[in-house]
């Protein structure tokens, strides 16, 4: 973070910890005015050092199922076959790339539910072609804890932090609190304005309600030849017509639209992080676990130890049944004691370095084209899980169309 005045990282630390506050909120905390406090972070968005406020999905509470995979590769360029398949997949969420004792790309996919054989396909198909050497899969539990890494807070005193003492914690009592455990809303619950809500808040939560309700409304304005992948998904448009109904109020659109907004918020949003350039911030190196055939009660702990005690570094957790996979980004001292740690106490383990930087780890917006409206029911059928896709990834290969995804870019 060499470089940066005081008053920047102060900036920084107090987005990452408060990401949906109000900027004079912020502001007053940080004893200066709210024009300073927008025009500083206007300032950090051109220099690219931020981007929005990402959010993330519960995909059980949509009726999707999680599935983390690991490709497996001998070459860079069959790592770039593959980040091609997974830009074209519709139900790619993330991937990033791995690096170290094994070279390759983890990858996690939302899909329906009873769709797995789908995901085979596609995942074999990669294998026929020589994209990866083999691939490991897992299926989520559906129990999952992620916090971000502070900015301005280099874990507070390196030289007293015990983070085997804090790995280690025994704890006794209840749980004080449940991570993530929510029932599954019905599929047909889903409305146009819920999808499209959706797609946007996962790239940028800080959007305004009023600015998306009028953002929507201009889409019935276009002519229906945009009805595409890049503007009004098909069948959109005559929810959108009923919605903004002539014989409506603009105060009766607007509320109708609130509680639509919060609908989704409530529901399915999973957790939400300033989005920080790493390039300029990060001195830690992130490595990923998987601890195999984890007891159980080990695992309750390690989730008990997490959520009851906020560690002052980053760190994900993802429940893979019998498995257990984390992440962490410690500085490199903390993550060789950690490592030593980790195997010491589990004997089954698996460890990787991951990339997170630039478009070497992506995470995708809500992809709103999976969902079709008039049947209400995710789109499940071969054609666009596996046969439409393969096609895409020859038909890119052969043009050379290795392209990169933007935050703003939508799936074709």
């Amino acid at each position: 973070m060499k470089g940066f005045s005081r008053e920047i990282l102060e900036i920084l630390r107090i987005l990452e910890n408060y990401p949906l506050d109000s900027f004079s909120g912020h502001a007053r905390k940080l004893g200066i005015s709210t024009q300073t406090m927008i025009r500083k972070v206007e300032y950090l968005k051109d220099a690219d050092r931020i981007r929005e406020v990402h959010s993330t999905l519960n995909p059980e509470k949509m009726g999707l199922e999680r599935y983390v995979v690991i490709f497996k590769t001998t070459t860079v360029e069959q790592i770039s076959f593959l980040e091609l398949s997974c830009d074209i997949h519709p139900y790619t969420n993330s991937r990033n790339r791995l690096f170290g004792h094994m070279y390759g790309l983890f990858t996690v996919f939302d899909i329906p539910k009873g769709t797995l054989r789908h995901l085979e396909s596609f995942l074999e198909f990669m294998v026929g072609r020589e994209f990866c050497s083999q691939y490991q899969i897992y299926k989520s539990a559906g129990e999952r804890a992620y916090y971000t890494q502070p900015v301005h807070n280099n874990i507070t005193d390196l030289d007293e932090f015990d983070i085997e003492g804090y790995f280690s914690k025994k704890l006794t009592g209840k749980p004080k609190t449940e991570i993530n455990v929510s029932a599954e809303v019905s599929e047909d619950t889903f409305h146009p304005i819920h999808l499209l809500i959706l797609r946007d808040i996962t790239i940028n939560m800080r959007i305004p309600m009023s600015e998306l309700c009028q953002e929507y409304k201009k889409y019935l304005t276009l002519p229906k030849e945009k009805e595409n992948f890049n503007v009004l998904p098909e069948g959109f448009r005559p929810y959108l017509e009923e919605f903004y109904a002539e014989d409506r109020t603009e105060n009766a659109i607007y509320l109708d639209f609130k509680k639509k907004y919060h609908f989704i918020t409530d529901n399915f949003i999973e957790d939400y992080w300033w989005g920080v350039n790493r390039k300029y911030f990060e001195m830690f190196i992130r490595f990923s676990y998987i601890i195999r055939d984890i007891k159980e009660e080990e695992k309750s702990r390690l989730f008990r130890v997490l959520s009851e005690f906020r560690p002052p570094f980053s760190i994900y957790m993802e429940d893979l049944g019998k498995d257990l996979f984390i992440t962490l980004s410690l500085p490199p001292y903390y993550q060789i004691r950690m490592s030593y740690w980790m195997r010491n106490h589990y004997e089954n383990l698996s460890f990787y370095m991951m990339d997170s930087f630039g478009y070497n780890a992506v995470k995708y917006r809500f992809y709103v084209h999976n969902y079709n409206i008039k049947n209400q029911k995710w789109r499940e059928d071969t054609e666009w899980m596996f046969e439409g896709v393969v096609k895409s990834v020859q038909e890119s290969i052969a043009k050379k169309q290795f392209r990169k995804v933007g935050i703003k870019e939508e799936r074709k």
